[in-house]
């Protein structure tokens, strides 16, 4: 079962997970089970009783580290663009946090001799949220609030558009945006995609009328 939908931990577990957290974004995977014991200020034995072995806690530190994404894909009783907008608002903090940025030189760097890790990161990371952000255009879709196209597509295109070049930046050390151009990004980025697939901005009062005579076209 996934970490994301467990029960609330034990507080043992959540202080290895907190301390699995600082040292993984601090040090990457070469991070040893004794070093998160030490930080947690717990036993070797504790850690080991609440994941079996570094592969686990990795892939429950890396969920921890993404939860505000998912919860951006919660169920939309706000409406498809308001979730989008919050999808971007936590992408953007997501893309430029140092910590988040110098982990994905380190699993980059690591690859070869961890590949594990970096396959775990991609698929908790961006394939996950890729993947549920799908599914809830697939719903609009069906829905008649999202012009149907494939959702896949949707889902990696705007994903793509908050992206940008701006995570590319920071990962090679070039000179990035300062934060409010980053956000002005993020919101021109909505704007684009939403006229691109005719999503309303107040999407659950959307009407599917088709342009008459003397109307315009997206």
């Amino acid at each position: 079962m996934s970490n994301l939908d467990a029960r609330p931990a034990s507080d043992h577990q959540q202080r290895v997970l907190q301390a699995a957290c600082a040292l993984f974004l601090r040090d990457g995977y070469r991070v040893s089970m004794g070093a998160v014991a030490r930080e947690a200020g717990v036993s070797k034995q504790t850690v080991y009783a609440h994941f079996d072995n570094k592969d686990n806690l990795f892939h429950a530190a890396v969920e921890q580290l993404v939860l505000p994404l998912h919860a951006s894909l919660a169920p939309e009783s706000a409406g498809l663009a308001s979730m989008l907008h919050a999808l971007a608002r936590a992408h953007q903090t997501y893309v430029i946090d140092h910590a988040h940025v110098a982990l994905g030189r380190m699993l980059i760097a690591e690859a070869p001799r961890f590949p594990a890790a970096a396959r775990t990161f991609f698929r908790t990371a961006i394939d996950t949220v890729a993947t549920r952000l799908a599914r809830c255009m697939a719903e609009a879709m069906e829905q008649g609030r999202m012009r149907a196209e494939d959702p896949d597509v949707a889902a990696e295109l705007f994903l793509s558009m908050l992206h940008g070049l701006e995570g590319d930046r920071r990962l090679f050390g070039m000179r990035a945006r300062g934060q409010k151009a980053q956000d002005a990004w993020a919101r021109h980025a909505v704007t684009v995609f939403m006229h691109a697939y005719d999503i309303h901005p107040d999407a659950g009062a959307r009407t599917n009328k088709k342009p008459g005579k003397g109307s315009e076209s997206p």
